[in-house]
């Protein structure tokens, strides 16, 4: 049997269901377990029927250890949300036995194996909008229980994005003239085959290499960035550089080739 074939669903005691043998994968089961108590169990575990009574799971590993992590009876936890006391979304705050809901399935052992390491790996071969991701959890007002985020992810998200900046509605001004070499008060680097001096104390030496034909690109961006922060030192005119590099690559519509040097600015959050 090549597939899996689906045979029920239930809910199954804990204490019946064997967890994957050899399972690689190490899931964080105290963010499992609070959103399990903020949310219920809103995910079913995939379990394969073996001879017998002999159940497996296959995916949902880690969600059976965190009901585990539970326990039997009453938590004591609520919440308030929106004003009104909530209980825990598994024991429900009363007598409580732990109990997984399983989507069960009938397959082969590779087919088990299979189904265990595409679930696993699936997850990390994924990506984030980073825009949509901020706003997703700007929007929860500050109520990140139960969802993996804390204020400091958000404030981490928000730092390169600017969520009000709208790069489709933008109309960039010309590009301005690429400049053939830095702006005056930037120091010069350190000659061909010459070791960068040390940094000052507190601080770390970035050494950024470019192409002959990258050089003139590059120097126009840097001026577009020192122009529309007059007063900021070089760190901060690279920092900002890179930012705009790291927005533009998580928010640009993929359709378009190129951004000009001030839409960049507005995309990382830098007013001109």
């Amino acid at each position: 049997m090549s597939t899996a074939t689906y045979l029920r669903t239930a809910d199954v005691p804990l204490a019946r269901l064997r967890p994957f043998p050899g399972n690689a994968k190490r899931g964080n089961v105290p963010t499992i377990l609070e959103s399990l108590c903020r949310t219920g169990q809103y995910r079913s575990l995939v379990v394969r029927q073996g001879d017998g009574d002999e159940l497996t799971t296959l995916a949902g590993n880690h969600t059976a250890q965190a009901i585990a992590a539970h326990g039997p009876g009453d938590c004591g936890l609520n919440v308030t949300v929106d004003g009104e006391q909530r209980p825990c979304g598994l024991c429900l705050n009363a007598p409580w036995e732990p109990v997984a809901r399983c989507e069960i399935v009938t397959c082969d052992d590779a087919t088990a194996k299979r189904i265990n390491l595409v679930d696993n790996r699936a997850a990390d071969q994924g990506d984030y909008d980073e825009r949509a991701l901020a706003a997703l959890i700007a929007g929860m007002d500050g109520d990140l229980a139960g969802t993996g985020y804390s204020d400091a992810d958000l404030q981490d998200l928000l730092a390169p994005v600017d969520l009000d900046a709208d790069v489709d509605a933008y109309e960039p001004p010309a590009r301005p003239a690429a400049a053939t070499r830095p702006p005056a008060d930037l120091p010069p680097g350190p000659a061909p085959g010459e070791p960068a001096p040390p940094a000052p104390d507190g601080h770390a030496t970035v050494l950024l290499t470019y192409t002959t034909a990258e050089h003139d690109e590059v120097a126009a961006h840097m001026a577009a960035a020192r122009n529309a922060l007059p007063t900021a030192g070089t760190p901060v005119v690279v920092l900002h550089a890179l930012r705009t590099l790291t927005a533009t690559l998580n928010a640009r519509d993929a359709a378009r080739d190129n951004l000009a040097v001030d839409e960049l600015l507005a995309v990382a959050g830098v007013a001109a």
